[in-house]
């Protein structure tokens, strides 16, 4: 009524200024400003622990409580703000919550306080959530209290206010105790699993304003896991905290170690589980699985240049078996509890996909006779971000050794898809060839000497984009390659070979023109000469290497290799071939 009272004299006010004719100077309201209040809770409403021996635990630092605030005319000044313990007094006595809220006008209030602070709100409702999956330990977050409603004066900036309450439980908890001499599964556990025939976590929503009134249950689920890093053995104490209500049935358990699992065990439980209260319950723990069959995966060699983050799995299915992340003790399990056929999995060869920071690359594993319920170990690399061997070449002649070389047209030999001749997809060449299938491929040059000069034809080799490489990345990257080779018409017609890298995609063509020892190979970028061409070899007996360097290499590079003679100009012929076997790319650390 005093509010009423107090609009219609300003709009009275006003009018009479107006009809006055009285310039009006536009003001801006007063700004509300925020400011510190408190009160203090008595050592009767601390966080009391609800364990039946009597123990206790005082509020914590970082606990926070929700508040509300009610006028005597029904309008809230506070709805559900989080006050946070400041301090204790000396002894104790009482815990001390400040908050930053707008002021509030003198005069008695009805305060209403739940802990922690709620999931969500809905006036006085508020809803809070018991997860199905918990720690194990006693964790004050799961144990909500709501207050009685007490009635006290504004909280001011200046004074702490004693709100005179009790907190209430609203939980139930589950003392779990494994017995000495009880835990028959032989091993440390780390998570338990728990079945009731009733629904016993999920959201409850109580009315702060009725600390008596029956809460709401939605999202409700039947299951209960406890999952610790650290684990649980013979002697240790277990807490789970369940929403209050009658357990009456089969309760079924089971639990799990590093890797293993145990049988389920049952027991009966016809129980009223009572807010506040907490059901002991001495727990034997099952014996082991017995049906389980495992296979070990581990790494041999890194062939990558880099770690890699995680490996995907598949079976000779296609179906994917796992994801696992890098670890120390480098095993890597894929466990199989109840029936199981080997004789699906014998001999099967299985994909394995490596994730890097630059890369992805695949592998494949064999995994041999496998045996039902016993443990198989297999060990592999991971794979070199590009690899050939050339052994699934055939034996063949790409027109390296083909007529004289007189025009352009001859001499630039049009590139092949070499795929055609076995090699891996992307492999193209001009003057190509393979003296005996499954071994190093040959890049052939010819020079044709006349009394009027020499025309000369080049080999070239280019192998399949990088595509390994992430296509947001570029990385360095060390190439590494076998290498031997040959010549015939005499030391006039020796040989000079160049590695070095493209970015230009498809079949390209050998390159004819004529051009002095210094001059690069058109085509092909950061080309070093390939030293010590011998003037006689084969492919069977390459006694050569070499490695070089591509700086921000990208999915688009392709490795490139050229050969041809740079020789003097004299009246013959003269053939010029390089071999290549066993490529190599690593990323450069």
């Amino acid at each position: 009524m005093k509010i009423l009272k107090l609009i219609a004299f300003l709009v009275g006010t006003a009018a009479m200024l107006t009809a006055c004719s009285v310039e009006i100077e536009e003001q801006t309201a007063p700004k509300i400003e925020n400011v510190e209040v408190g009160f203090m809770l008595p050592e009767t409403a601390t966080r009391t622990s609800i364990d039946p021996d009597g123990k206790t635990t005082r509020w914590a630092p970082g606990d926070k409580l929700a508040v509300w605030a009610k006028d005597a005319e029904g309008n809230y000044a506070l709805e559900n703000a989080s006050f946070m313990l400041r301090y204790y007094s000396t002894e104790f006595e009482h815990a001390y919550f400040t908050a930053n809220i707008a002021a509030m006008a003198d005069g008695e209030y009805t305060y209403m306080i739940s802990y922690p602070t709620p999931t969500s709100t809905n006036g006085t409702l508020a809803t809070y959530n018991l997860p199905s999956v918990q720690t194990g330990e006693y964790d004050g977050r799961y144990d909500v209290m709501l207050a009685e409603p007490v009635v006290e004066q504004a909280l001011t900036s200046k004074s702490m206010v004693e709100l005179n309450t009790v907190m209430r439980h609203k939980m139930h908890a589950l003392k779990i105790t494994i017995p000495e001499g009880r835990n028959m599964f032989g091993q440390r556990f780390y998570r338990l699993e728990i079945v009731f025939p009733t629904d016993v976590v999920g959201d409850m929503t109580i009315d702060v304003s009725d600390p008596n009134e029956a809460p709401v249950y939605t999202n409700t689920s039947n299951t209960i896991v406890v999952e610790n890093a650290t684990g649980f053995d013979a002697g240790d104490v277990i807490w789970a905290y369940v929403l209050p209500g009658t357990v009456d049935g089969d309760v079924s358990y089971k639990v799990r170690g590093e890797r293993r699992g145990s049988n389920a065990a049952t027991y009966q439980l016809n129980r009223e589980m009572k807010e506040g209260h907490v059901t002991p319950i001495n727990m034997a723990i099952p014996t082991i699985y017995p049906y389980y069959t495992s296979l070990m995966l581990s790494i041999d060699q890194n062939n990558l240049g880099e770690d890699f983050n995680f490996f995907d799995v598949y079976d000779s299915n296609g179906t994917h078996m796992g994801r696992f992340e890098r670890n120390a003790k480098n095993e890597y399990y894929i466990d199989y509890e109840g029936e199981f056929d080997a004789d699906q999995y014998d001999n099967s060869t299985w994909r394995v996909v490596f994730d890097s920071e630059h890369a992805v690359v695949e592998t494949t594993i064999t995994l041999g006779d496998m045996t039902d319920y016993s443990e198989h170990y297999s060990w592999m690399n991971v794979p070199y971000l590009f690899s050939e061997d050339f052994s699934s070449l055939v034996t063949y002649d790409g027109d390296y050794t083909s007529g004289p070389h007189t025009s352009v047209d001859n001499a630039s030999k049009a590139g092949r898809d070499l795929s055609q001749y076995g090699a891996s997809s992307g492999w193209t060449g001009a003057r190509t060839g393979c003296d005996a299938a499954g071994t190093a491929i040959l890049v052939s040059g010819r020079t044709d000497y006349v009394i009027a000069g020499a025309t000369r034809a080049y080999g070239r080799l280019d192998s399949p984009a990088l595509s390994a490489i992430k296509a947001d990345k570029d990385v360095n990257v060390k190439v590494t390659f076998d290498y031997g080779g040959s010549r015939s018409g005499g030391n006039w017609a020796y040989a000079t070979a160049r590695a070095g890298y493209t970015t230009t995609q498809g079949v390209l063509n050998g390159y004819a023109t004529q051009f002095n020892n210094n001059a690069a190979f058109s085509g092909i970028d950061g080309a070093i000469e390939v030293p010590n061409i011998p003037t006689s070899g084969s492919a069977s007996a390459l006694t050569l290497s070499m490695s070089y360097n591509i700086e921000a290499c990208t999915s688009l590079h392709r490795l490139s290799w050229h050969i041809g003679s740079l020789g003097t100009t004299f009246i013959g012929n003269g053939y010029q071939w390089l071999y290549v076997d066993n490529v190599k790319v690593q990323i450069a650390k």
